[in-house]
C-alpha cells in the first residue's frame, strides 16, 4: 500500500487555529502540518509546538494571500500595502504571470518574500538540521507558474535540500465514481481543481527535473466538505489510484476554526474569512479525529 499523509494546513493562521490542529496531533491523527510564517501569532504557535512533544514532518505554507510580508515592504511593492499587508489576489498573480512588462518585476519580489518567510519557519523550527525542506501554500499559489518558479530560484540560490513541494493535481476519477457524493461537490471546487490540475502539469515538469518525487492529492474537491462519512467513502478508490500512479497520498484537511475576535487587520479577505469562521472546519476535524 501506497504511504499516506493525514496532513493540517494553516497552522499559525491564529491561535484557536493551532490549538483545533495540536488537538488532533495530540491525539495520534494527524502526521504531517503545514507552518504558515507570517501572522501575528507565529511566535505564540511557535511556543505551543515546543511545548509539546510533536515530531512530525512540517511544511513551510507560504502565504501571499493575507496578513503582513515578512520581507521588507519597501521592495515589495507589487504585493503589499503602505502596512505591508498583502493585497493581492489569485487573479493578480495570474495576471502577473503572463504580463510582458511586470512579470521579472514581480518575481524577483516574490523571491524576496519567498526566502523571508521560508527562513523564518527554518530558524524558528530548526529544519534544516538533518531534515529536508517540505513545501507548500495557501490558496495553492505556488502552482501559478511565476510563483513556483520564484521558489525554484531560491531553493537553487540558497542550494537548500528539499524532499517535497506539494502538487495540487487533484486525483478525479475516484469522485466520478462515486454518484452518491456527487451533491457534495461545489461548483467553485470543481473549478478550482480544474485550475490547478492544468497548472500542475508545469509543476510536475519542474520538479521531475529536480528529482523531486509528486504526491496524489485529496482535499481540493471536497475544500469545506471533507467529512467523515466522504472520506471514508473515497479511500478505498484514492488509495488504489495512488498505488497505480506510484505515489503516496497526502489527505489535506483544514481542521482549525479561526474566532472571531481573531480577525484583525491581518485578515482582509472576506470570503476567506467566511471559510474559516464556518462549520465546515469543525466538520473537516471531526473527520480527521474518526480516521484510524
Amino acid at each position: 500500500m501506497s504511504k499516506m499523509d493525514i496532513h493540517a494546513d494553516d497552522y499559525g493562521l491564529s491561535l484557536n487555529t493551532s490549538k483545533d490542529i495540536l488537538a488532533a496531533v495530540n491525539a495520534g491523527k494527524i502526521n504531517s502540518i503545514s507552518i504558515m510564517p507570517n501572522m501575528n501569532c507565529f511566535e505564540e504557535t511557535l511556543r505551543l509546538w515546543k511545548a509539546g512533544e510533536a515530531d512530525l514532518p512540517i511544511s513551510i505554507h507560504l502565504n501571499f494571500m493575507e496578513g503582513y510580508c515578512c520581507g521588507e515592504k519597501e521592495r515589495l511593492s507589487c504585493l503589499v500595502d503602505e502596512q505591508g499587508l498583502f493585497n493581492i489576489s489569485w487573479a493578480d498573480l495570474v495576471r502577473y504571470n503572463y504580463s510582458l512588462r511586470k512579470r521579472e518585476l514581480v518575481k524577483q519580489q516574490l523571491k524576496i518574500e519567498v526566502k523571508a518567510q521560508m527562513f523564518r519557519v527554518i530558524d524558528a523550527y530548526h529544519l534544516l538540521e538533518g531534515k529536508k525542506l517540505r513545501i507548500d501554500s495557501h490558496q495553492h499559489t505556488h502552482m501559478i507558474p511565476i510563483v513556483m518558479e520564484a521558489i525554484l530560484e531560491v531553493i537553487e540560490e540558497e542550494k537548500l535540500s528539499v524532499e517535497y513541494i506539494r502538487i495540487s493535481r487533484e486525483l478525479v476519477w475516484p469522485y466520478m465514481k462515486h454518484k452518491e457524493l456527487w451533491g457534495n461537490y461545489r461548483l467553485v471546487n470543481i473549478i478550482k481543481v480544474a485550475i490547478l490540475n492544468w497548472y500542475s502539469r508545469k509543476g510536475e515538469r519542474m520538479l521531475k527535473a529536480l528529482e523531486i518525487p509528486p504526491m496524489a492529492l485529496c482535499g481540493v474537491f471536497l475544500s469545506g466538505k471533507m467529512s467523515a462519512p466522504c472520506v471514508k467513502a473515497l479511500l478505498p478508490d484514492l488509495k488504489k489510484e495512488a498505488a497505480r500512479l506510484n505515489r503516496s497520498l497526502e489527505l489535506l484537511f483544514h481542521p482549525g476554526s479561526l474566532l472571531e475576535k481573531e480577525a484583525g487587520r491581518e485578515f482582509n479577505n472576506e470570503a476567506s474569512k467566511r471559510f474559516y469562521f464556518s462549520r465546515n472546519r469543525k466538520i473537516e476535524l471531526e473527520a480527521v479525529m474518526e480516521l484510524k
